[in-house]
């Protein structure tokens, strides 16, 4: 979500990256994330004019689904989670990420390493989405990730200073990333080296897309569908797998990522036929995860005309 600049938000800004920060570093794993959450929530409640917007994207998606106003406002609490999700980072390793994270799947990922083949996870960014990167990384696993989308916003010498905090912050986990405006060959270099890469499968929020898009629908809206997940794989002889975090429904004071099957990769196509069937694949299992976890996806306030859903 994209908040107006404003010299109020850069008061917030010098507050929560500063000793709010600090606080929560203190405070026992999970607190940070469960307190952000609350903040959100507040926040979303006192934002009508944002809220609305939330809730009339979401009802794009939903027309018939009757709690909107309740999932919008738990859609600001996953924002803020995600948002300063990087407090966590100097604090998680390989002895204590389960406090913070259930991750199921992870066979998939041993399997493939004994096998000597690459992992691309393609995810949409719901819940926080470093978070299993973050604990892969923890648990020393060669795993990278695609990113380099930038917030389309001029901010103030404060939010510059805040978006500096929160890269320095995200440095501190144990993981390789790539800027994906760049050339893609040290992602293919590290699939050959059976390493796992994880990359988006929605958007980028408020900034120049990355990659290749194909025109699909998503709730019956016209989007623009990453195929950047087929492409690696195809490209890098690696397996592909999805990805998605919600609150972990066995102990809502964490959270919980899921890691999926293998997905189909048609390397008997021509690549381009090979990525049009990943973009059919990538809507309707996009569509599949949002409708059981809406509450967790980190772009309502983008899926409207004009941003995520295209003309």
């Amino acid at each position: 979500m994209i908040f107006a600049e404003s010299p109020l938000k850069d008061a917030y800004r010098r507050l929560t990256w500063g000793p709010w920060r600090e606080l929560l570093e203190a405070a026992p794993p999970g607190w940070d994330y469960r307190a952000c959450r609350r903040v959100g929530r507040l926040a979303g409640r006192a934002s009508r004019a944002k809220l609305a917007d939330v809730e009339a994207n979401l009802a794009r998606a939903f027309p018939d689904r009757g709690n909107l106003r309740e999932v919008a406002i738990e859609a600001f609490g996953a924002h803020f989670e995600n948002q300063y999700a990087s407090f966590a980072f100097g604090r998680l390793g390989a002895e204590n990420w389960q406090r913070w994270l259930r991750l199921e799947g992870l066979d998939h990922l041993d399997r493939a390493a004994a096998d000597g083949v690459g992992v691309v996870l393609m995810h949409p960014h719901m819940g926080p989405a470093q978070l299993p990167l973050a604990a892969l990384g923890a648990m020393g696993r060669p795993v990278h990730q695609v990113g380099g989308g930038k917030v389309a916003v001029e901010k103030s010498e404060v939010g510059e200073w805040a978006s500096g905090e929160r890269a320095r912050l995200e440095a501190r986990m144990k993981v390789t990333l790539h800027d994906g405006t760049g050339f893609l060959r040290g992602l293919l270099r590290a699939l050959a080296a059976h390493g796992v890469v994880l990359t988006a499968c929605d958007g980028t929020g408020g900034g120049r897309e990355l990659g290749r898009r194909l025109p699909r629908t998503l709730f019956g809206q016209p989007v623009g569908t990453p195929v950047t997940p087929f492409w690696l794989a195809y490209q890098g002889g690696a397996r592909l797998h999805t990805l998605y975090t919600a609150r972990d429904p066995l102990d809502p004071r964490r959270h919980a990522s899921f890691i999926g099957p293998e997905v189909p990769v048609r390397r008997d196509l021509p690549l381009a036929e090979a990525l049009e069937a990943g973009a059919d694949f990538t809507s309707q299992w996009l569509e599949l995860v949002l409708s059981r976890h809406p509450e967790a996806w980190l772009f309502w306030d983008e899926f409207r005309p004009g941003r995520l859903i295209t003309p």
